[in-house]
């Protein structure tokens, strides 16, 4: 005889983090899974290694490998700064993942870039927030340059690193 749990007490399916191994301690994303796990979301982090954010080969192996092992379903939030480096794995996975963005900022308005670096930054991020369920920001400014990459207001959630912003973020991932 099995015995099924109604769908209403079903935990919650484990989260997945995929972020640069090198990201400060202050990063968005970095606040953002601390307030996650402190309001009892399970996380698994898989950090890529590599510079951030520069497009570096061995991250890139690192996402294609560490996407390519997850649930089919599972939710999975990625660093603004790694999107770079997992560009050319969402295509492959974004139907069978439920990707959601943590981006504090937009890399390919850094003045430091010269403009084809910019250009090609920018393509690059605009493509993978495309293929986001959710785009998770920390503020208004934030949203805004999201949303003039072309992301639909509806999928630009604004939520602080904190605990009200994860019981948020919380309620999207259960949504999506």
């Amino acid at each position: 005889m099995t015995i099924q749990t109604p769908p209403s007490q079903e935990p919650p399916a484990a989260l997945h983090a995929v972020m640069p191994a090198e990201l400060p301690a202050d990063a968005y994303g970095r606040r953002m899974i601390g307030a996650l796990r402190d309001a009892g979301a399970g996380m698994t982090v898989h950090a890529l290694p590599g510079p951030y954010p520069q497009v570096d080969p061995s991250a890139i192996l690192a996402a294609d490998i560490a996407l390519a092992r997850l649930p089919d379903g599972a939710p999975v939030l990625l660093d603004g700064n790694a999107l770079f480096n997992l560009a050319a794995s969402l295509p492959a996975d974004e139907r069978r993942l439920r990707f959601v963005a943590l981006v504090d900022r937009l890399h390919w308005a850094d003045p430091a870039l010269t403009a084809d670096e910019a250009a090609v930054h920018r393509n690059l991020e605009q493509g993978a927030l495309s293929l986001m369920r959710r785009v998770v920001v920390p503020d208004d400014d934030t949203a805004a340059a999201v949303r003039a990459l072309g992301v639909q207001p509806d999928r630009v959630v604004r939520a602080a690193a904190d605990g009200g912003g994860a019981a948020a973020l919380m309620a999207v991932l259960a949504a999506l």
